[in-house]
């Protein structure tokens, strides 16, 4: 009698089946990785645009609120050499002024005025203020990062004629005219900024605050009118008490 062996047939796959998975497998993670990694830099990107801008709208802010709120007043500086009260002269500053509505909640000893200097330092936009008008020999400013990646800052005035000029005060031959031009505030303000990113940002500022040079030297004579009564009322006093 004959027997019959069965054999157990087993199931598996091929060689060429597996490489096929492989492949598939690997196909699909690294479309996988590269819309991951496309996303992931989108994000980097839109965040740092994010941050740029915001950058940008603080610094813009701030600006305008000093150029708006711009005062007459002068001030003396560490050397005791007298400053006009908007001024682009000075090699290390771009531009400095006295600005008004500065804010003091702690209630402290010191005036609403502010003085306010912008220099561009290795492509930084710093901003400096001093907790007093008229300096002392050891007063230093504190410093605020604006904006950065800039590559010029171009500044234009324009003065009582309507002339756009690019210095002030302006240049005054006469001394009390010179005198009186530190208090000079002009029409208007533009401010153009070469950004490395953003290209080129301009901003035009009218200044209400502008004075003709008349009324500022009637207001200049006045001042000094009063203060010689003062102090000839002073002398007289002190005259009245020696006898």
């Amino acid at each position: 009698m004959a027997i019959g062996i069965k054999i157990a047939r087993q199931n598996g796959f091929t060689l060429l089946e597996v490489l096929i998975a492989i492949g598939i497998t690997a196909l699909i993670g690294l479309g996988t990785w590269q819309l991951l990694g496309g996303t992931i830099r989108a994000q980097q990107i839109t965040q740092n645009n994010s941050e740029r801008f915001e950058q940008l709208q603080k610094m813009m802010l701030i600006l305008s609120r000093d150029v708006q709120q711009v005062s007459h007043r002068a001030i003396r500086d560490e050397y005791g050499d007298f400053q006009p009260a908007v001024s682009n002269r000075n090699t290390l500053y771009v531009m400095e002024l006295t600005r008004s509505g500065w804010r003091n909640p702690m209630g402290d000893t010191r005036s609403d005025l502010q003085r306010v200097s912008y220099e561009l330092l290795d492509g930084e936009l710093l901003r400096h203020y001093w907790t007093m008008l008229d300096r002392p020999q050891d007063s230093e400013s504190v410093i605020q990062t604006l904006l950065t990646d800039i590559d010029a800052i171009v500044l234009r005035f324009m003065d009582d004629e309507n002339q756009w000029v690019e210095s002030w005060p302006p240049e005054q031959t006469d001394t009390d005219n010179s005198r009186i031009g530190k208090y000079l505030l002009p029409k208007a303000l533009e401010i153009t900024i070469e950004h490395n990113y953003f290209g080129s940002l301009k901003r035009l500022y009218d200044l209400p605050q502008f004075l003709q040079i008349e009324t500022v030297a009637n207001d200049d004579d006045s001042d000094k009118g009063e203060e010689g009564t003062n102090q000839q009322q002073e002398n007289e006093s002190i005259d009245s008490e020696n006898q």
